[in-house]
């Protein structure tokens, strides 16, 4: 087990100096001169090649990859260009309301599709299972901006039950923040709660078909024993990878959400930061959310061995 974690926290090693490759040759060629961005269409050329010289935009792009990698090194991402604060003051400051978007769209996915998932499996082929499924691939299926836009529409102008844009006030009450938090994290919530679904009902289908759960029945088990403590834990794998990865996904992907609900929160920033051409906010922005993906996967890995010992780090793969 041990040496699984310290192979797999190794092998983090090259994906994020990938991922710093990528980001930085991507924000190198964005359109448009972060310097003259920044001093308006008023600026002289002579100001804007002195502030370039000052951003170290001059430099050969291997020095600059250098500096950037020796800074991420150091935990150092940067001063943001547009906002003139260290990027991660101004990453600290929206990350907590993306993880808050986050849980409460796992919440709702959970709480909802598991309970679909497992009814599904024991009542299968019925009208239950056809209906839950059949709204499952079309919450799969749905763009979560034609999603977002939908629910503004009906639930904030047309109902007025909610507020459509921002995250509210702890100064208004707890309920300001939880009316915001409606809308965007239904939004967010859909395709996972839609995978969920389908993977909780086709794992259930596989484990309660084995042996020892004919066993239980036989021993004149109650049902709700039986799915409940023998089937469910055994098919919490595979639904525990999907989950990993939809949180890794929501915290790193959240950018429509974001933007349709104005939620102040990563990847409102980013898309902000891109607008304004601050290539250092951004990619200090995209490091943060690649590191928070394969922490979450990690995570995921190491609990895998809770939910199912009979899992053998130190033979998976030959690793």
């Amino acid at each position: 087990m041990l040496k699984y974690i310290v192979k797999r926290i190794l092998g983090l090693i090259p994906v994020l100096l990938c991922v710093s490759v990528v980001v930085f040759i991507i924000t190198r060629v964005i359109p448009g001169d972060p310097a003259a961005v920044m001093l308006g269409p008023q600026a002289t050329n002579e100001a804007v090649e002195a502030l370039r010289q000052k951003l170290g935009l001059e430099d050969p792009l291997l020095v600059q990859y250098g500096r950037f990698l020796l800074q991420l090194i150091k935990g150092d991402l940067g001063i943001s260009i547009a906002y003139h604060q260290p990027v991660i003051n101004l990453i600290l400051n929206a990350f907590p309301n993306t993880v808050l978007l986050a849980f409460a769209a796992l919440l709702i996915a959970t709480i909802v599709a598991v309970p679909v998932g497992i009814i599904s499996a024991v009542k299968q082929y019925s009208f239950f299972d056809y209906f839950s499924m059949t709204l499952a691939l079309v919450g799969v299926s749905m763009p979560v901006y034609w999603l977002g836009l939908m629910l503004v529409l009906v639930f904030s102008i047309k109902l007025q039950l909610f507020p459509a844009i921002g995250m509210g006030s702890l100064e208004n009450g707890l309920g300001d923040i939880i009316s915001h938090l409606v809308l965007p994290s239904i939004a967010l919530s859909t395709i996972p709660m839609a995978n969920f679904a389908r993977i909780t009902r086709s794992s259930m289908l596989e484990v309660i078909r084995q042996d020892y759960i004919r066993t239980a029945r036989a021993k004149g088990l109650q049902e709700w024993i039986v799915i409940g403590k023998h089937a469910l834990k055994n098919s919490m794998v595979p639904l525990l990878t999907v989950m990993g990865m939809q949180i890794s996904m929501m915290l790193s992907g959240a950018v429509l959400t974001e933007t349709i609900f104005a939620w102040p929160g990563m990847g409102r920033l980013i898309v902000d930061a891109i607008e304004k051409r601050d290539f250092m906010m951004v990619q200090g922005g995209v490091m943060f959310l690649a590191f928070i993906f394969v922490m979450v996967n990690l995570i995921v890995d190491i609990l895998y061995v809770w939910v199912n010992p009979r899992i053998n780090y130190d033979n998976k793969g030959g690793k």
